[in-house]
């Protein structure tokens, strides 16, 4: 496999048997996009934990909340290797039908911590990486069913990540049939960032209610 810097895949991170049952909680939950909210303008289907992200407004909406418990194993996991100092605050599943995709990007960093990590269920795929400022640096990654990858440096800020449309994908050797895939994906959302950027849009709002008042000038410190 080809080495990013920061970028790891872990084998086999869950059992078949904690995946089914994952799979069965989520089916049994809520799934939004395809005209459900929220975000009902996303073509695939999606849950968001901990936080919600408007992916039309670009932010996170919403109060934070507490994780369910059935990530718990996941997080207990992802703590003691140590892939973070502490239990990050927000997941999204995102379902992947045959013939979706996602396009390349980076995960915005004044909204999200500096690991990335997503644990595929049901399926694998081939996840591509190119670099932002060198579009030749680029790699091929193939996550198998039940792996987890982790982005950190390079590899998180340095490079965009996406996964094609293809039905038919072909890495290190290997032909791979796109099927129906599940992705747990943790992040760990600036709390601190998005509140300031709160109180800043609530100071726009009294400013353009002072004006509004007859006031000619109002000053934001």
């Amino acid at each position: 496999m080809a080495t990013i810097p920061g970028l790891e895949v872990i084998l086999d991170f869950i059992t078949e048997e904690e995946e089914q049952q994952l799979i069965t909680e989520l089916d049994a939950g809520h799934w939004a996009g395809r005209g459900i909210e929220p975000n009902p303008e996303m073509k695939r289907r999606h849950q968001h934990y901990g936080g919600v992200f408007s992916y039309r407004l670009r932010r996170v909406v919403g109060d934070m909340e507490k994780l369910p418990g059935m990530f718990d194993f996941i997080t207990e996991r992802l703590l003691q290797r140590r892939i973070y100092d502490r239990s990050p605050n927000s997941i999204i599943v995102n379902e992947y039908e045959a013939g979706q995709g996602i396009m390349p990007h980076v995960d915005a960093p004044k909204l999200f911590g500096k690991t990335i990590t997503a644990l595929s269920l049901l399926s694998a795929c081939v996840m591509t990486f190119q670099h932002v400022k060198d579009p030749s640096q680029i790699y091929h990654i193939h996550l198998p069913q039940r792996s987890l990858v982790v982005m950190n440096g390079s590899s998180r800020y340095d490079f965009k990540h996406s996964i094609s449309k293809d039905l038919i994908e072909h890495v290190d050797g290997l032909e791979i049939v796109r099927a129906r895939r599940v992705s747990i994906t943790y992040r760990d959302m600036l709390v601190e960032d998005r509140q300031q950027d709160r109180e800043s849009d609530e100071a726009g709002s009294s400013c353009k209610e002072l004006c509004g008042n007859g006031i000619s000038s109002c000053t934001r410190s």
